[in-house]
């Protein structure tokens, strides 16, 4: 009988360890969204942008002459900025941020033609 409980117990406790990967993905998957990535504008974050995509461009003009080749309303870590490409005389291309509420530029970086994301690690606030 203490043999069948023991064995028992120690199913349980497999199967247990068996659903545990899927809370370990669901984790990972968390961790994904957590990492920096761009998250969706709701309605209402909409409502909350005080800056014109205008007012925007020329804020970052100001930090990088050349020419504007792309530019997105986007959410990242929960703040609303324009992301702003910009390519200068030298055909280089910087990401330039500029919050969507303050006005405030908060990140600038010089695109690695290999990163798509400029996420090359030259962050220059």
């Amino acid at each position: 009988m203490l043999f069948s409980l023991i064995l028992v117990c120690g199913l349980a406790a497999v199967s247990n360890a068996q659903t545990n990967p899927d809370k370990q993905e669901k984790k990972a998957v968390q961790e994904k969204d957590d990492d920096g990535e761009d998250e969706e504008i709701s309605s209402e974050d909409r409502k909350r942008v005080k800056i014109s995509a205008e007012q925007a461009r020329k804020t970052a003009l100001g930090r990088v002459s050349g020419t504007i080749v792309e530019e997105e309303l986007e959410k990242e870590n929960g703040r609303i900025v324009y992301s702003i490409e910009i390519r200068d005389q030298d055909k280089k291309n910087f990401d330039v941020e500029v919050d969507a509420i303050t006005g405030e530029i908060v990140n600038v970086e010089e695109e690695d033609e290999d990163d798509e994301d400029g996420d090359n690690g030259t962050d220059n606030k």
